[in-house]
């Protein structure tokens, strides 16, 4: 389940520890690293409640081939935090949890990021994670999101990544919809896309001729080359995907049309990167993001964190939604 879940009162509390439990037992963490887990919920939720009266939050269990781990994102429309640097010490925490402060989630999770200011409130994010293959390519730094229309408990956004010593390959979907069709029909674009190891463009062009008359999708997919950092794209639909470089927003076109329509191409396009830029992939599902969302001290974050505040502050709420947010940072050339 990929639900947002209100913070309101102390109540929710106990509710998201338990849900956070529960997957951190189906990715086989040690009861260790769970009751790690359930100290990091605690924290995070109770300052929440304390501090800002209410926010929301967001367990995601991001299970593709070469990442296996469990995010934690936490968010609110408070005052911000004042004196971030004494709330990172253990000990500085509200006098109703556990006691051990912003610095203890830090120490606790596998990673971490914070974002917070009296005009953004705060979002944390933190990731407990089994597997994660794509932190070992010195040249990109990836992550995902997503959430589920508010009336379902499936998902119809997907998205795929796949590892190559030469480049990387990056899908996202959103199925026709939403609820369990939506999610069926995501699933079945992602699982031909990843059988099928070719270029952006063919991809796409592959995904419409194989699933015409199907209940289909939109899609986009990237490959970013590591050594020469060049960024081939293909889309078909309203998937949305920018790139915020030295030179602002580069937003690439997208071909009206769906998989499952008649056999189509997608708009293909090819750009080159540069070190610390910014390529960013989002669903409908999301508000289309423009400049002012996109400010320098969000952008300075990790893509996780940039992931998890897009995610709140520009959902729409009435439909599936996800991002893909990409930093490059150490291309080869």
């Amino acid at each position: 389940m990929k639900r947002w879940i209100d913070i309101d009162d102390r109540s929710a509390i106990a509710a998201i520890r338990r849900l956070a439990r529960r997957h951190a037992s189906l990715l086989d963490f040690s009861e260790q690293r769970i009751e790690e887990l359930s100290i990091v919920v605690t924290e995070a939720t109770t300052n929440i409640v304390r501090y800002a009266g209410n926010g929301r939050a967001l367990i995601d269990v991001i299970n593709v081939p070469g990442i296996r781990k469990l995010v934690l994102l936490f968010t609110d429309n408070g005052p911000g935090i004042d004196n971030i640097d004494l709330m990172m010490q253990d000990g500085a925490s509200t006098s109703a949890s556990a006691g051990l402060g912003l610095g203890a989630i830090k120490r606790l999770s596998d990673t971490f990021d914070i974002f917070t200011s009296p005009e953004n409130g705060t979002t944390i994010v933190c990731s407990f994670e089994v597997e994660n293959v794509f932190d070992k390519v010195p040249a990109l730094e990836v992550d995902a999101l997503r959430v589920c229309h508010p009336a379902e408990n499936t998902c119809g956004d997907g998205w795929m990544i796949r590892n190559h010593p030469s480049h990387v390959d990056i899908l996202l979907c959103d199925g026709l919809g939403h609820g369990p069709m939506a999610e069926e029909a995501s699933i079945e674009v992602i699982e031909l896309a990843r059988r099928h190891i070719a270029p952006p463009s063919e991809t796409i062009e592959m995904l419409a001729a194989s699933l015409s008359g199907h209940r289909g999708a939109v899609a986009a997919m990237i490959r970013i080359g590591l050594e020469d950092g060049l960024l081939s794209y293909s889309g078909l639909g309203n998937i949305t995907t920018l790139c915020v470089g030295s030179d602002g927003i580069k937003r690439f076109p997208v071909k009206d049309g769906r998989i499952g329509g008649a056999p189509t191409s997608g708009f293909d396009e090819i750009r080159q990167l540069e070190d610390g830029d910014l390529v960013i992939m989002h669903s409908d599902g999301l508000v289309t993001l423009r400049e002012a969302a996109l400010s320098p001290a969000l952008l300075s974050r990790s893509p996780l964190l940039i992931a998890g505040y897009l995610l709140d502050r520009m959902f729409r709420g009435r439909d599936d939604a996800s991002i893909v947010v990409i930093r490059v940072k150490g291309l080869t050339r």
